[in-house]
């Protein structure tokens, strides 16, 4: 009785998938695009790129995972021990039955909203394809002119020049002085960007300040300011900040260097290794002239001594009665070849004369004049043969007529029902008959025989 009460209806009991699915769709639709803060432990990285973890505190902990398209966007690699802010939304992995976070954003604890909003601007601008490796363009082998936007009295700036001065960089730079930090500081860097575009001549454009805090450096983190470097007509250098620093406009220029002095060793090189190239070139230009030039030389010896032996004098006047008698021959070959060409041309032309359309028509019109005479003629004889023929036909049809058999003496008995009287015995007695005669009838009466 007890085993009774305690037994579940068969539509109360629930399948683990079912619970499962029950557990999943209240979960993932009560916890979405949540915030959390743990620290990072169980962290390992699967081939796939993708990034298991999980995050904890003194009472709890929390499966996560960062897929790969998320993982590739972080600004730093998870490491066991991290005390992280994460953002996504709560999912239920139902082979396993457990909830994990599905991880889309993840900063260091104490970067605040303006490492949120450096995410989120970077993951906006990389989907419209800004950062994208085929938009950046090459820089120049050999830049002549440099532009360099920064604030003129900026440590960054000093280590710039002095960096190019000791390595002996002798193009021209033109400093575009704008303030690097502070509200109005983007607006006033993609001021100049455009003015730089607008001045003709430079060759390539250097975006350059020191470190500082994210903060310092969020004017290179504005979207106004990224979008405009991405889509500069010029090559554009992002020098910003330390090699652990990272803005927007790193991504979105053409070239990322780690520090100022890196971007002027950077432009310096490129100028050294040209200004090599060329050295090494022009003294390859003056290795090859001085040997071309050697070896011209011993050919003019050669060639002296070849004519000395030759006596070119001689072989004029022999190479000059040869060339007489060769103009003969060829004149009178000529004449020959002119005559055969002249006798072929001949005989095509009274081919041609003869096959000639109006000739061929008036030869075409003769035939068809004769054709039609020979049919006339052929109708006519025709004609003849089938009246003759047709006329002893019908003699032949004459004498076998019946009229004409009457006229020889014949004549056709007939009762009164018209039925033709073949037999004597066929007549009877009284009865009436007729005689039928080529020219008309007579009646007839039967009698005793």
């Amino acid at each position: 009785m007890l085993d009774d009460l305690l037994r579940p209806a068969p539509d109360q009991v629930l399948k683990v998938t079912e619970l499962t699915r029950q557990i999943k769709q209240q979960l993932e639709g009560n916890f979405r695009q949540v915030w959390v803060q743990g620290e990072v432990s169980n962290l390992r990285r699967q081939s796939s790129g993708h990034v298991y973890f999980s995050i904890k505190d003194a009472g709890s902990q929390l499966p996560c995972v960062l897929f790969a398209r998320d993982a590739a966007n972080q600004s730093f690699q998870l490491e066991d021990g991290m005390e992280l802010q994460l953002f996504g939304d709560l999912s239920v992995y139902a082979p396993h039955g457990r909830y994990q976070l599905i991880t889309k954003i993840a900063i260091q604890s104490g970067e605040g909203k303006l490492q949120i909003e450096f995410e989120r601007l970077k993951r906006k601008l990389a989907a419209e394809g800004l950062f994208e490796k085929e938009r950046k363009q090459t820089l120049p082998t050999l830049p002549q002119r440099v532009a360099v936007i920064t604030s003129p009295t900026g440590a960054a700036l000093r280590d710039f020049l002095r960096i190019l001065h000791r390595r002996k960089y002798t193009g021209e730079v033109v400093i575009f002085p704008a303030r690097v930090q502070g509200s109005g500081a983007a607006a006033e860097i993609t001021a100049m960007l455009e003015h730089v575009q607008a001045s003709h001549g430079f060759d390539l454009i250097v975006i350059t300040r020191g470190g500082g805090s994210i903060e310092d450096l969020w004017a290179f983190n504005e979207e106004a300011l990224a979008r405009a470097v991405a889509t500069c007509r010029l090559p554009i250098i992002s020098a910003v900040g330390h090699e652990i620093d990272n803005v927007l406009t790193d991504y979105a220029a053409d070239q990322r260097a780690e520090t100022p002095s890196g971007a002027a060793e950077l432009i310096s090189s490129l100028y050294l290794n040209a200004v090599h190239n060329l050295e090494t070139a022009a003294q390859n230009l003056a290795y090859y002239a001085d040997d071309a030039i050697t070896a011209r030389t011993r050919n003019l010896r050669d060639c002296n001594a070849r004519l000395r032996i030759i006596a070119p004098d001689r072989q004029i006047e022999h190479l000059g009665m040869r060339l007489d008698d060769l103009e003969n021959q060829l004149g009178y070959h000529l004449r020959e070849r002119l005559r055969a060409h002249k006798d072929v041309l001949n005989a095509h032309a009274q081919q041609l004369a003869e096959h000639h359309p109006k000739v061929q028509l008036q030869l075409a019109a003769q035939t068809l004049k004769n054709l039609r005479q020979q049919l006339k003629q052929s109708v006519k004889i025709n004609t003849s043969n089938k009246g003759e023929h047709l006329a002893h036909l019908e003699t032949r049809l004459e004498n076998g007529s019946l009229n004409a058999t009457l006229k020889r003496g014949y004549s056709v008995i007939k009762n009164t029902q018209g039925e033709i009287i073949n037999s004597a015995k066929s007549a009877t007695k009284a009865q009436e008959l007729s005689a039928q005669f080529h020219d008309g009838s007579v009646d007839l009466k039967v009698q005793d025989r």
